[in-house]
């Protein structure tokens, strides 16, 4: 029996089902087709990157199959679904397991009663391109500022690099983070004291701390991102600019494995 969740509730949890949806749905590349005057044929702008993905899911409820009534499981599923419209939350599917995605419930406007025992409803999604394995999101720690990832995807991985330190300093020291040998920024990042944890976020393209739950930026430095399966691995190392102990620091990489 097929069947997903969605914001953490299963929909088998509510003694659904599903009956109809689209075995895998693949993200298209976004890109664009210029016209060029006094040219044959157009030019192709590659702008990097997926567009959503938009489907559909119909479900269905077997009432005497579970304790409830269908007014009881209606109310359920409206209960669940609808505060949920319009913002991304985790999505994941039993055909594929291992994986999540994020995805927005777009349309959600009716309960059916087909028939006295039967209910059903179709709900529509629109997802983000990839589909991120559940090992890919754990952060992997090390305290001697050396950590070596191979992608097992054959997609590139866009990791989140969180720098911390632990020692007792007040002020802020500098370090250099050294991806496969090539050092990201030029003067260092600070770090310490006032800043003792910051996050390189691939996936967002930001740099940035964490105040009372709020981002505050701090440069343009970003990592790269983790080569695909058929390239080489991926090598952070993380040296302090001063003479600190380096175990006062500590370096976790969330790699983010993904898939489309």
């Amino acid at each position: 029996m097929r069947s997903f969740s969605f914001n953490g509730v299963s929909l088998s949890s509510l003694g659904g089902r599903i009956t109809e949806a689209p075995f895998h749905t693949v993200a298209s590349r976004d890109v664009e087709q210029v016209k060029i005057y006094g040219q044959s044929g157009d030019e192709v702008i590659d702008n990097l990157s997926y567009n959503n993905v938009a489907f559909s899911v119909k479900i269905a409820f077997i009432t005497y199959k579970t304790a409830m009534s269908a007014n009881d499981i209606a109310r359920a599923v409206i209960d669940w679904l609808a505060p949920l419209q319009g913002a991304y939350y985790t999505y994941t599917d039993t055909w594929n397991p291992g994986y999540f995605t994020k995805a927005r419930l777009t349309n959600f406007d009716e309960v059916k009663r087909e028939l006295r025992t039967l209910l059903t409803a179709t709900l529509k999604f629109s997802r983000v391109p990839f589909w991120y394995s559940n090992s890919g999101a754990v952060a992997i720690t090390t305290t001697n500022g050396r950590l070596t990832l191979t992608n097992p995807e054959a997609y590139a991985a866009e990791p989140v690099i969180k720098i911390t330190y632990t020692g007792t300093a007040t002020n802020n020291f500098r370090f250099s983070l050294w991806i496969n040998n090539v050092l990201l920024g030029y003067d260092g990042i600070a770090v310490g004291g006032i800043t003792p944890e910051q996050y390189l976020d691939g996936a967002a393209k930001q740099h940035y701390k964490l105040s009372d739950g709020q981002k505050i930026y701090l440069s343009n430095i970003l990592p790269p991102d983790i080569p695909a399966a058929s390239a080489s691995s991926y090598a952070a190392r993380l040296e302090p600019n001063t003479t600190i102990n380096g175990q006062d620091f500590i370096m976790s990489v969330t790699p983010n494995w993904r898939r489309l």
